[in-house]
């Protein structure tokens, strides 16, 4: 693996903070602000704070766990905004 980039990661309160810190490639992580099915302090902020590789942001404090993949979203864009990110993230780190 070269390479990973997390959309709404799930389990950060059940992986070992030691197993996060040996990570030695890239991670790009995006959350939802208003992700009720898996929240920024319990799933996401472990590999912010563990991966010494991790370097994140939100994708809008409205945006929902769902809006990533529901056929009408409440926020459209965050899905094509968080591609795009993702696409320049692997196209800096793989080329």
């Amino acid at each position: 693996m070269r390479t990973v980039f997390l959309v709404a990661p799930g389990a950060g309160s059940l992986v070992v903070p030691e197993s996060l810190a040996t990570v030695r490639v890239p991670v790009g992580i995006r959350w939802a602000g208003a992700d009720t099915v898996n929240p920024y302090a319990v799933d996401t902020r472990p590999y912010l704070e563990h991966i010494p590789t991790a370097s994140g942001c939100s994708a809008g404090p409205g945006v929902r766990h769902d809006d990533f993949f529901a056929p009408e979203p409440a926020d459209p864009t965050a899905r094509v905004r968080v591609g795009k990110e993702a696409a320049a993230f692997f196209q800096q780190h793989l080329d």
